[in-house]
Order: structure tokens, then C-alpha cells, then sequence
């Protein structure tokens, strides 16, 4: 059967092919130089072959595939978006907290640390100097460590246990009790215990003494002055310090002049404040001087020059910014600054403080104390005539009056140095008394 169609396709061929193919010769009748067709195997062999079909695979469908790839991506991106935000949850204060108080995990150490300085927070937001506070490992007491807080005798308990509150709380934290009580010699005594449930951190004792006897309700109002700007003019510095009238001295260090105004102040034995140059928003059209601390330095540096300019100084009272508008918003900056403040035990007083500056939060932070002077004149000092200086005047006696203490800042400009003797006379005082910067600085409450 097989060689039977093998004959008819033959044929086939046969027919199908020109005749002067098959008679060897070309289209025209010359000779052809091509063979007549013979087949390329022998029929033979191909009598057992048997004829294959080769099925091509299918192919898969690429969108399917490219579906998938696309959802492991993206489930690839959120394993590690969630990885980071678990990692810096761990990292932050509020997320060691938070797994201290839930799972138990976390160093004690550093939980009892992060509720502390909050604890600090609450109690800085009310400006009781940390000083004011005893600090001791308690053996055997409800919390590992105690707290004992001086309070003045017009502080309210209420409203420091209100503040050290809402500050731990912020944080994950909690007061779990509370209770009053009255000590020996009669003062008031509110003991909180603060930490997490079950694990509490810090047994705090509020103390509020009782009002000293015989003290005069009526006691004059306190008034305090520094002068400052004596690098405008260093000149007539000499005879602003020889005057017979209590005020200290605000003094820019790292100056052409400097180092004489340190030296003739402290001849004269004044009060000393070291005019710190900061860097301002507009800076360098607007440059405080050649020792100005810039937000581009260093930590190692910015400590090497506060260190000189203390140095150059000799021994200050406090350090008070001169501008600053943009290094008092930089936490890098004032942390600088002020881990060195807290070394010396050296108060911060903040001149006209910017509306995102980072002061006041950090200086508690930091155990520095914080304090911002009640008024700066400073528009009124440059004005041609002294009516204004006389207004402002007028309105800060009273105000002295009406709080007890002020601190005045004033920018000695030769219309003030002329004006002042006569505004600090007695009777244009009307009772208020002019007394050194140390007695209206914050000091440590007794325990």
C-alpha cells in the first residue's frame, strides 16, 4: 500500500513538471544544465517511517504573570514600609513606652529616664528650677526612684499635678495615684506615683512650706536693669560704668573691644552678662559680629567658641542671646549651647524670643534654667526725645508693683544714659527698689 502512493505522487510530480524540464532542455530548446529531478532518499527508507507531529507549547498569559509580579512588589514595599515604621516606633520615646506598658520589652532604665524628663517638662512649664528638686534611689519604696519638689508658699498643688499630668501623659505614661498629707513642720504634701500600670518608675513628693512669719505682705516691689549695646560706642562705656546706680552689664564678646568693656565692667564691679551673638534670619546682611555662633558649625565648635568667649569674659551672672532668630529655632544649636550652660549651672536669658524657637522646651529638657527678661527697651532708648522713655517708664514701675519683681533689658544709647539718673531717683521710683540681677533670677526653691 505504501509503495502504491508513492507511485501516484510520482506521477503527480511527473505532471506537474514543464516538459522541457523533464527532457533536459530549456524553455527555448537549448540543453538544460539541470538534472532531471530525482528524489533525495531512497523509497525504501522511508517505507517504515512513520510521520511525527510536534505540539508547540502554550504560552503562558504575560498579563497573568505581570499581576503577580506586580503584587509581590507591592507586598514587598509594605513588609518594608512596616519594618521602618515598627523600627522607628521602637526608637522613639513614645513607642518604648508604649511596648514597656503593653508587652513588657524595653530597658527599665530607659523607660524610668524618657518619664522623668517628662515629669521635668511639666514641672519646667511652671518654672520651678530643677534645682529645686532632690532626686534619690528609693530601696524598698514603691518606685525605684523618689522625687522630692520645692514649692513656693503661693504655688498651686493642683495645678503642678495638672501639668506633670498632661506631660506624661502625652507619652504614654500615667500618674496611678495620688494623695495629700501634711509633714512635720506643717507644710503641704502631695505624693503622686508616676510611670505605667503595674511597673511604676518615680514616687514625686510635692512640698509647699508654709508662709514665713512676719514676713511683710508689703514688701517693695523688686525692679532689676541691665544695660546692654556698649559695642555700638565702646567709648563712652567707662563713664556709663562709673555711675553711681545699680545695674549690670550686657557685654558682646569676640569684638575689637571686647575684652576692655569685660575688664572695665568687673573693675567697676558690676553684674556681668555675656551677650551671646547668634545667628539672625537675614544674616550676614545682618551680622551681631565677628564671634556670632552660625547654624552651620559644629556641636565640637560651637562648644570650643561659648568656651572662648566665657573665657574672655571672666565670671557672668547668665547668657543672654544678642539676635538669634534663626539659631534659637535650631535644636542642634541651643543643645550646644546649652549642655554647656548646664556644666557651669549658667542661666539663659532670652531676649525677644522668635515664634518657633526652641528655648523653653529644651532648656527643661537640659536641666538649664530658663528665663526671659519682663521688658526690653529698646525702640524707646533710640528715640530723639525722652517723652517716650518716660511713658515706658511709667508703665513698667507699675507693673513692678503690681507683680512684685521686674527685669528690665535696656539699650544704653546716649539718650538713655542721659535720662537715667533722673528715672532711677527715689522719688520718680515711688517705692519700688532697685536691686541687683541675681535677686530677680530664678533660684532653687528649699526643700
Amino acid at each position: 500500500m505504501t509503495s502504491g502512493r508513492a507511485r501516484e505522487e510520482e506521477k503527480e510530480v511527473d505532471r506537474l513538471t514543464p516538459q522541457w524540464w523533464r527532457k533536459g532542455v530549456g524553455p527555448r530548446g537549448a540543453e538544460s544544465a539541470a538534472p532531471r529531478r530525482r528524489p533525495l532518499t531512497c523509497r525504501a527508507a522511508l517505507i517504515n517511517v512513520r510521520a511525527t507531529h510536534f505540539l508547540m507549547p502554550k504560552r503562558k498569559s504575560e498579563s497573568r504573570i505581570s499581576a503577580r509580579k506586580a503584587l509581590l512588589l507591592a507586598a514587598a514595599a509594605l513588609t518594608v514600609f512596616l519594618a521602618g515604621e515598627a523600627w522607628n516606633l521602637a526608637r522613639s520615646d513614645a513607642g518604648r513606652i508604649l511596648l514597656a506598658g503593653r508587652l513588657g520589652l524595653g530597658d527599665p532604665a530607659q523607660v524610668t529616664r524618657i518619664v522623668g524628663r517628662e515629669i521635668h517638662r511639666g514641672l519646667d512649664a511652671l518654672g520651678i528650677p530643677r534645682d529645686s528638686i532632690r532626686e534619690s534611689v528609693s530601696q524598698g519604696g514603691p518606685a525605684p526612684v523618689r522625687w522630692r519638689v520645692g514649692l513656693r508658699p503661693d504655688a498651686s498643688l493642683l495645678q503642678t499635678n495638672y501639668a506633670i499630668t498632661r506631660c506624661v501623659e502625652e507619652h504614654g505614661a500615667a500618674v496611678l495615684s495620688g494623695r495629700e498629707s501634711f509633714g512635720r513642720q506643717g507644710e503641704s504634701l502631695v505624693t503622686l506615683l508616676v510611670g505605667l500600670p503595674r511597673r511604676p518608675t518615680h514616687e514625686v513628693v510635692l512640698v509647699r512650706p508654709l508662709p514665713v512669719r512676719g514676713e511683710k505682705p508689703d514688701e517693695p516691689a523688686r525692679l532689676a536693669l541691665v544695660l546692654y549695646g556698649f559695642d555700638e560706642d565702646p567709648d563712652r562705656a567707662p563713664a556709663a560704668f562709673a555711675l553711681r546706680l545699680p545695674f549690670a552689664v550686657a557685654i558682646v564678646p569676640g569684638g575689637p573691644a571686647s575684652g576692655r568693656l569685660f575688664r572695665e565692667a568687673r573693675d567697676r564691679d558690676r553684674e556681668v552678662v555675656l551677650h551671646l551673638p547668634l545667628e539672625p534670619l537675614n544674616y550676614p546682611q545682618s551680622n551681631p559680629g565677628p564671634g556670632t555662633v552660625l547654624v552651620t558649625m559644629s556641636e565640637a565648635r560651637i562648644t570650643g567658641l561659648l568656651r572662648r568667649h566665657l573665657a574672655q569674659s571672666g565670671s557672668v551672672v547668665a547668657v543672654a542671646n544678642d539676635a538669634g532668630s534663626l539659631a534659637t529655632q535650631d535644636m542642634s544649636v541651643m543643645t550646644a549651647l546649652y549642655r554647656e550652660l548646664a556644666r557651669r549651672h549658667l542661666p539663659f536669658l532670652h531676649m525677644q524670643p522668635a515664634a518657633g524657637s526652641v528655648c523653653r522646651t529644651l532648656a527643661g529638657d537640659l536641666g538649664v534654667t530658663y528665663q526671659e527678661p519682663d521688658a526690653v527697651m529698646d525702640a524707646e532708648a533710640r528715640a530723639a526725645k525722652p517723652a517716650a522713655l518716660d511713658r515706658r517708664w511709667k508703665q513698667l514701675l507699675k507693673q513692678a508693683r503690681d507683680r512684685g519683681r521686674l527685669m528690665v533689658m535696656v539699650r544704653a544709647t546716649p539718650q538713655v544714659m542721659a535720662w537715667l539718673p533722673g528715672a532711677l531717683a527715689a522719688k520718680r521710683l515711688e517705692g519700688v527698689g532697685l536691686v541687683p540681677l541675681t535677686a530677680v533670677l530664678r533660684r532653687p526653691v528649699a526643700l
